[in-house]
């Protein structure tokens, strides 16, 4: 083998190697079972998840079905998460990507008020490192949930269709934020979706890290018969290993019920098994788990601060 091809060689397989590897991959916790306890000992990061109704307000004109920036409650919230030392940041606006009342938001509205939103935790939080949840792209893998007649070019093109009016306000974000949730025990299809958003994202933003959201259960799908049942911890690791292999972290995020409408508590043998598959994988890479941690402001920097303001 020549010289300069036996390098190449070795620079793609090293390449290769590295994202394989998983390096410097976060696992950010934002479950919300009842008692849960601060797990940044077992190595789960924390980030600072804004849900849509703290972020919008109805319009005071009455004229924008989709609502208005609350500029006054995310100022507030920004001056938290630099008080509390938070970096990683996700806002959860959802319903701006949806038809309302017979409107829609162009793709320019939706970066305009993005941004918008953007600059505000930026002034208040230098360190803040933000995007929104589901950009740049819908669910692919609930889309095709939806799609049971339709075959793999027709899924990805209503994907495609549903994603395009993300990406002006995707550009601007800091990261990717897609959604990673599975739908059914078919974890070689949700693989192949997992590779499929990540190409799209990686070929559109090649420098932007890719943070997916996963969940412990199985997605809310309508007359789904796996709705919210707890994944089973052999196939949770498994997730968690594919995940690593392609993304730069993800955000385990949860709400508090079951499928039976029920409260889940912390102690739940269902959330502790996927505990302990997670404390397994995270033992399997000792040295590919990052920690991010969080760095409140000294206080002589909290006090100068808050006399600026």
């Amino acid at each position: 083998m020549k010289p300069f091809i036996r390098a190449a060689s070795l620079l793609f397989l090293a390449a290769a190697s590295a994202l394989a590897s998983g390096k410097d991959f976060i696992i950010y916790d934002r479950m919300d079972y009842v008692g849960k306890p601060d797990l940044t000992t077992d190595k789960l990061s924390k980030v600072f998840l804004i849900y849509e109704s703290e972020l919008v307000m109805p319009d005071p004109a009455g004229k924008r079905k989709h609502g208005v920036l609350n500029e006054k409650r995310i100022r507030e919230l920004a001056r938290q998460s630099y008080r509390e030392g938070y970096r990683t940041i996700s806002t959860d606006i959802e319903t701006w990507f949806a038809e309302k009342d017979g409107q829609i938001l162009t793709p320019q509205e939706l970066k305009t008020d993005f941004a918008r939103m953007y600059q505000i935790f930026k002034e208040e939080n230098p360190r803040a490192y933000i995007s929104n949840y589901g950009l740049p792209d819908e669910h692919l893998h609930a889309i095709r949930y939806y799609q049971t007649q339709a075959d793999n070019e027709a899924v990805l093109a209503k994907w495609r269709q549903f994603s395009k009016r993300r990406q002006m306000s995707a550009a601007i974000s800091d990261y990717a934020n897609p959604v990673f949730y599975i739908t059914t025990p078919d974890l070689a299809q949700w693989e192949k979706d997992v590779q499929t958003t990540v190409a799209e994202i990686r070929k559109r933003y090649p420098d932007k890290k890719i943070i997916g959201y996963l969940w412990p259960q199985y997605y809310s799908a309508s007359n789904s018969p796996y709705f919210k049942q707890f994944i089973d911890a052999e196939r949770w690791q498994k997730m968690l290993e594919i995940c690593s292999k392609y993304m730069d972290g993800v955000i385990i995020w949860s709400d508090k019920r079951d499928e039976n409408h029920q409260i889940v508590r912390w102690n739940d043998p269902r959330i502790q098994a996927i505990m302990r598959a997670t404390k397994s994988f995270i033992a399997a890479h000792p040295k590919d788990i990052a920690v991010e941690a969080l760095q409140p402001p000294t206080l002589s920097k909290s006090l100068k601060s808050s006399k600026l303001k």
